[in-house]
């Protein structure tokens, strides 16, 4: 029936057509933002085997997995500016005002506020790797330094401060008390840096939401099935 209004199948599927294309134009034909979506979904898989906690929130798409995942975005954005400031950009464009047609300034974190965090997260890194056993015997690389801390800070953002044994029980104890203090006031940062990745624009935050759960468990929602007219 051509009369959209008695097909009412048609409809529900030019919406999810719509909305499909709307995502490719922005993520899938943006190389900068399909690379950042890429990446992100590769660490949280592996944070997937950090914290058997996150896959079953991935699995069950557990309310607590929209907690988690603007912490995980943050702390890559942290870890790699370069990689992820497209992205970080198409959600808060806000705290990137003077975007430039020059790639290298273009990836200069600019607002006052979000290179203080970059600022801390730095100098967190540099207390956790200093505080790591290995690193004072000499008998690891920089890389393998900076991996266990990222698996420190994944496993302290998904498990919460339960799990804050399991984090930093792998620095030495007597480095570990000001390591783990500093870290945990990055993590009271991330917590506002957060609620504006949500908050900021919801609708933008919802579709990118969206495409890393949709990557993540290799699937789409069932549609409830309406009346299709030909």
């Amino acid at each position: 029936d051509p009369h959209l209004c008695n097909n009412v199948g048609l409809v529900a599927r030019l919406v999810d057509w719509e909305e499909s294309w709307e995502v490719g134009t922005r993520y899938v034909q943006h190389e900068a933002l399909l690379g950042a979506v890429c990446d992100l979904v590769a660490e949280i898989r592996r944070a997937q085997q950090l914290a058997p906690a996150l896959a079953q929130m991935c699995e069950d798409c557990d309310v607590q997995l929209f907690l988690v995942l603007p912490r995980i975005i943050l702390l890559r954005f942290l870890a790699q500016p370069n990689q992820h400031t497209e992205l970080l950009r198409s959600i808060l464009p806000h705290r990137f005002p003077n975007s430039s047609n020059n790639e290298q300034d273009a990836d200069k974190i600019q607002d006052p506020e979000l290179e203080a965090f970059h600022a801390k997260f730095n100098y967190v890194r540099k207390l956790l790797v200093a505080a790591q056993p290995a690193v004072a015997k000499g008998a690891t690389s920089t890389f393998a330094a900076h991996k266990v801390v990222w698996e420190i800070l994944v496993k302290r953002v998904v498990n919460g401060t339960e799990g804050s044994e399991e984090a930093f029980g792998v620095l030495s104890p007597s480095l570990r008390p000001a390591a783990e203090a500093a870290a945990e006031e990055l993590m009271h940062d991330l917590e506002k840096w957060s609620i504006e990745l949500q908050r900021h624009c919801p609708e933008d935050w919802n579709q990118a939401s969206a495409i890393l759960v949709q990557c993540l468990t290799g699937g789409t929602e069932k549609q409830k099935p309406v009346p299709f007219r030909v």
